[in-house]
């Protein structure tokens, strides 16, 4: 913690009276020039403080204001700042209307105003002060300009600094118990937060009367009053000169009755507390014994018409409108100080406004138009954001929810005033809470509830709980307006005070927070989008933290992107089209942002496991809107963690989710912290809003990494991964594989394990058993579970176990895991098998005499035809390595032509059984494929489809990773990584729909026909101008059936780029040319580079970063998906000569 901030505290009273003699005399009134500004070279810094220095921003960030007292006698205040020389203005202080020493102890001192202009962004100012004509010069300050096309801003509120230093009982308590060291811990904090402009809401000091001196020389005391910008806005507590004497505001309009000027309004609101305030309005009437007596307050005496007139509080509710351009960001501040009188019955006892009108609220209103008017004219088409921040908040939760001034406000149209201007954000305080309300306009919500928010149509309001700790108020606790009968309404659709409750809080409110803790936002600007972080002090003060309460990302323009298509768009039987996208706003080149993804068909929201954050994101597909754009998405995270984690059970990670079919219930799987510990399945009950009611959890296996429904939702099952996280050393664990069954009508869990097999047998029959230390492991600590099918009868599920090989069959009556059975191996001397196993930066596909593939699927799907049951894999293939242990090793390899190849990565099988020790063993079959259920039985393989094509599709990026787009990237490793697959009936024909985690995109396969499945279409809606963009690494595929006329859709969950990508699925009219191969019909000969543009595809273009861009989405009363003809199958013909030779290039991607 700087403890700078304390000298400053004591300056206003030390150094001043140090520079006081160095100076003549100087009649109070007499005022110097100015700004003044010359050329001057760098003066010599001095060691003094500069009383009440503090940095407003200028009227746009190529200048900065500066503000500052000076000792009596000043004649000239100058500034050098960063090689000029700036003069200022003097001026003398506002005498307050009630002198009183004891409270007000700067009388003499001068007011300095100077504004510094010329300033570039992104840079580092230094600056010093003179305050006797440039013979001597204070101590250095800084200042740093934003950055041109990005920048940070701090929302403050009501640190409300307080002589007595008291804090809140049950606040955060700064070590030494005072406010201002919560203030200064505050300022320390945002400063290292890197904010360049602080925002308030107002409430500076405590003192309402007229002010106290030591709160402000208290509030001014952190050092970095010097550095940042601050822009306050006029709180009930700061309307008396004092604030207009501390701040040079830019653009400030004028209430002095001229043209353009500002209204002063009397306003006769007496108080709350039966009536017995004087604090409230600026002309209030006197009670028979105060006119009689002649009582006095702060000053003032009742007139002869019976009226307390309080000028100086009606000019300073009256100032402090004012604006400046910060960058694309118009801020506008308005006062919203003053108490209206309004004409609610209730109101009687506090002598409402006599007019029986709301006048007083309107003419005030009718101020802040005129100020919006000036600085939406001023900086038109200058400005993409337009912010305003004010003190009295009117969406709010706590002990000002049902205050009539801030009703009569509304009713005067303050809110619509904001929709009228198109605000994007309303930034108000005066409630000492956090809270967020919905996008609302016309005093609706205009939006779900949602922490993503593309192109909203209305106004987010903002109210920020208290900066330093001083007091906070609770939400649901006393209101200050206890009778008020028609304000606010509430979420439940009533309205007034006497039905406000926690559970029951004005309709507006989205989020909420209360946790006695000062708190501060962070906005983070860059160009269309605005990414707002809300925390609060954590630790304390010797060693303060931040903690994370809301965030939330607004993105204006969102919806520009051309929709993107299927590559053989309208020359197949399904046309794929990318109609709409959730972006996460984080991208992770090491994968887990968007992970996997469910959809709920009853409420029309989509559900994905963020694994960077660990929230769960309900995404609003229902509001997509259908365009010739993709459409930017909206979603709302949820904090699955608070809501489960308790004593027994130390939330690590959420790997996976899953709706139930009648949509009434969400699962998620959730592993322990520690990697041995069980884990839960979280179950929840579906909203129609998209939030989620926490139901209960249930204890399951070691690390469940994929959760699914029984097709009749009675069952939830998890494939629970059991890895040795930390490899297989001593004293290490290797947790055992197993498979839960959870029975939603009983609750009964049963975890199936492997302890049943015989390693040595399974080995002996094809599966793939790891070896430790020499030995083999135990079938039951060695497999692992990875995704799991349920047969269309609920009877049976198949489990992948990828390192093994191999897919277990569950009886779900019996409860028993009946067979593990190998799948088998992929022949890489067959042409249809040929590879490319070289980064040469071309396609050339190979065979290979001693090598073969293993399946080791990761996603795996099922269907049913004519009775038989038919496995889908998508074949990824995976190395194991823990710790120390890896089994995988780089060996050359020999092709069937007799040429050795560089080296690729294959089993170690010094680590692994394998079934033939001549053979080397590469990681999955580059493709996926079919297979009998009972038998395992290979009735389909796609071959080398994935890379053929995509080499055709994308000859400039085969084989790329999926952090890099450097052509042939993963051909030594796995190539396009097969990762996921998912199924789903698209009029009479079945398509399985396969992601490749790679490259990226989604290859279709009609596969009606299980024995003689065809190639229909590619869509890739990944932006290859750069490593990350559009959607990277798609691990979690989710088909959505048509209905209600619209067409299918399938949703793409992509782990690198933090996207959701939605494609339509719409039946295809427009038959192959040629049903044996998309594009061109010949093979060539010699391997081809990124050169031989020729072999792109008829119709493609050699510039593949996107597919096209004609939109696919069906207007209203469209045939719905599924009435139309039936299916066009066609294939793709990859003949490869038998010496390898190669067919196309393609884009590559980076192994994770």
């Amino acid at each position: 913690m700087k403890s700078n901030w304390k000298k400053r505290l004591l300056a206003g009273t030390v150094s001043l009276v140090m520079t006081a003699s160095m100076v003549p005399a100087l009649g109070a009134d007499s005022m110097a020039l100015a700004d003044s500004v010359v050329q001057s070279s760098v003066p010599t810094a001095g060691t003094w403080d500069v009383d009440s220095l503090t940095l407003q921003p200028g009227e746009t960030t190529a200048s900065i204001n500066l503000n500052w007292y000076a000792p009596e006698g000043t004649t000239s205040a100058l500034v050098w700042f960063g090689g000029q020389t700036v003069e200022a203005n003097v001026r003398s202080l506002i005498a307050p209307t009630q002198l009183n020493e004891s409270k007000y102890t700067d009388t003499g001192k001068l007011v300095c105003e100077a504004t510094v202009s010329g300033l570039a962004p992104a840079t580092e100012y230094t600056y010093l002060i003179s305050v006797d004509g440039g013979a001597t010069w204070s101590m250095e300050y800084t200042y740093t300009t934003p950055a041109a096309e990005e920048f940070t801003f701090a929302f403050t509120s009501d640190p409300q600094i307080k002589e007595d230093q008291s804090t809140n009982s049950d606040g955060w308590n700064p070590s030494d118990g005072t406010n201002q060291t919560g203030w200064a811990t505050m300022m320390e904090t945002i400063a290292g937060a890197g904010a360049t402009l602080v925002v308030s809401a107002g409430d500076q000091v405590e003192d309402q009367s007229w002010g106290k001196s030591s709160e402000y020389q208290a509030f001014f005391a952190p050092e970095e009053m010097t550095s940042i910008a601050y822009a306050p806005a006029v709180g009930n507590h700061d309307r008396h000169y004092m604030f207009d004497d501390h701040f040079n505001l830019p653009n400030e309009m004028g209430v002095d009755g001229s043209e353009g000027s500002l209204t002063q309004v009397y306003t006769s609101f007496r108080g709350q507390n039966n009536g017995t305030s004087q604090s409230h309005g600026n002309y209030i009437q006197a009670t028979e014994d105060e006119i009689n007596n002649q009582s006095g307050s702060n000053g003032v005496t009742p007139n002869e018409d019976g009226y307390y007139d309080f000028t100086e509080r009606r000019e300073m509710e009256t100032k402090g409108n004012y604006y400046y351009l910060y960058n694309n960001v118009l801020f506008v501040t308005l006062n919203t100080g003053a108490y209206p009188g309004g004409n609610d019955a209730e109101n009687v006892d506090n002598a409402f406004n006599a007019q029986g009108d709301n006048s007083e609220a309107e003419a005030i209103v009718e101020n802040f138009r005129t100020t919006l008017n000036a600085a939406t004219s001023e900086y038109a088409g200058q400005y993409q954001w337009l912010i305003v921040t004010h003190h009295k908040s009117t969406q709010t939760v706590a002990k000002h929810s049902a205050d009539s001034d801030i009703e009569n406000y509304v009713d005067a149209g303050f809110e619509s005033l904001m929709d009228e201007f198109d605000v994007d954000f309303v930034l108000g305080g005066h409630d000492h809470v956090y809270s967020r309300s919905y996008v609302l306009k016309d005093g609706q919500r205009n939006s779900e509830r949602l922490d993503t928010i593309n192109d909203p149509d209305g106004t987010i309001y903002l109210t920020g709980n208290c900066c330093s700790d001083m007091q906070y108020y609770e939400v649901g606790g006393s209101l200050d307006k206890t009778n008020n009968a028609d304000y606010p309404i509430l979420a439940d659709g009533t309205a007034g005070s006497a039905n406000y409750s926690i559970d029951n809080l004005p309709y507006g409110n989205q989020e909420w927070n209360q946790e006695y803790s000062p708190a501060y936002a962070l906005f983070d600007v860059e160009g269309d989008t605005i990414t707002v972080n809300v925390y609060n002090l954590d630790g304390d003060s010797v060693t303060p933290d931040s903690k994370l309460i809301d965030s939330f990302t607004v993105t204006k323009n969102a919806s520009t992107d051309s929709q993107i298509s299927g590559y053989e768009n309208g020359n197949a039987s399904l046309d794929l089209t990318e109609v709409g996208r959730y972006d996460a706003g984080m991208t992770n080149a090491d994968g887990g942002v968007m992970e996997i993804v469910s959809y709920n068909t009853v409420t029309g929201w989509a559900y994905a496991v963020n694994g960077n954050t660990g929230n769960l994101t309900a995404i609003a597909l229902k509001d997509m809107e259908q365009g010739s754009t993709i459409d930017a998405l909206d979603g709302n995270d949820i904090d699955v963690k608070s809501l489960v984690e308790d004593s027994s059970f130390t939330y690590g990670d959420m790997t996976s989710v899953a709706v139930s079919p009648d949509g009434s219930t969400l699962a998620v799987a959730l592993q322990a912290e520690d990697y041995t510990a069980a884990g839960r399945v979280a179950l929840f009950t579906c909203n129609q809003d998209g939030t989620l009611s926490f139901q209960k959890t249930f204890t399951v296996g070691v690390q469940p990494d994929m959760v699914t429904f029984t097709s009749d939702g009675s069952r939830i099952l998890t494939a629970d991964e059991g890895e040795p996280r930390e490899g297989y050393e001593a004293g290490s664990v290797d947790p055992a594989g197993s498979v839960s069954v959870i029975d939603l009508a009983s609750g009964a869990v049963a975890v199936l394990g492997f302890g049943g097999f015989d390693a040595q047998t399974l080995a002996g029959q094809g599966v793939l058993i790891g070896k430790v230390n020499g030995q083999l492991n135990s079938a039951a600590a060695d497999l692992e579970p990875e995704y799991i099918t349920v047969a269309e009868d609920g009877n049976t599920a198949y489990v992948t176990l990828q390192e093994a090989n191999a897919v277990a069959t569950i009886d779900l009556n019996a409860l028993e895991i009946t067979k593990v059975q190998s799948l088998g191996f992929v022949d890489l001397s067959l042409a249809e098998n040929a590879i490319d196993v070289e980064d040469d930066g071309q396609y050339a596909p190979v065979t290979l005499q001693d090598a073969m593939a293993v399946y080791m699927p990761d996603g795996i799907a099922s269907y049913t035809v004519n009775g038989k049951t038919y496995l889908v894999t998508a074949n990824e293939g995976d190395a194991r390595e823990w710790g120390d242990y890896c089994n995988e090793a780089k060996e050359k390899l020999t092709t069937t032509d007799g040429t050795e190849t560089n080296k690729v990565r294959v089993l170690d099988k010094d680590l692994v059984t394998v079934p033939d020790e001549s053979k080397n063993y590469l990681f999955g079959s580059r493709g996926y494929a079919i297979f009998d259920a009972e038998t395992m039985e290979l009735v389909y393989s796609s071959g080398n489809d994935m890379e053929s094509l995509t080499a055709q599709y994308l000859p400039d990026y085969f084989n790329c990773s999926n952090d890099n787009v450097a052509l042939d990237d993963r051909s030594q490793k796995k190539g396009p990584e097969v990762e996921s697959v998912t199924l789903g009936q698209v009029g009479d024909a079945t398509y399985a729909f396969v992601g490749l985690e790679r490259i990226g995109g989604v290859m279709v396969y009609d596969i009606t026909d299980p024995t003689n499945p065809s190639y229909v279409n590619y869509i890739n809606s990944r932006d290859f101008s750069e490593d990350i963009a559009g959607d990277v690494s798609p691990e979690g595929l989710c088909f959505i059936p048509a209905s209600q006329g619209q067409d299918a859709l399938l949703l793409s969950a992509c782990e690198v780029s933090g996207t959701v990508a939605v494609y339509t699925l719409s039946e295809g009219t427009t038959q192959p040319e040629n049903p044996d191969k998309p594009g061109d019909t010949e093979t060539p000969d010699t391997p081809v580079t990124p050169d031989d543009s020729d072999n792109a595809g008829d119709g493609q273009s050699t510039d593949t970063t996107q597919q096209g861009t004609e939109s696919q989405i069906p207007q209203e009363g469209a045939v719905q998906t599924g009435d139309v003809a039936a299916p066009i199958a066609w294939t793709v013909l990859a003949v490869l000569a038998a010496g390898g030779g190669a067919l196309l290039i393609v884009k590559r991607r980076k192994i994770r």
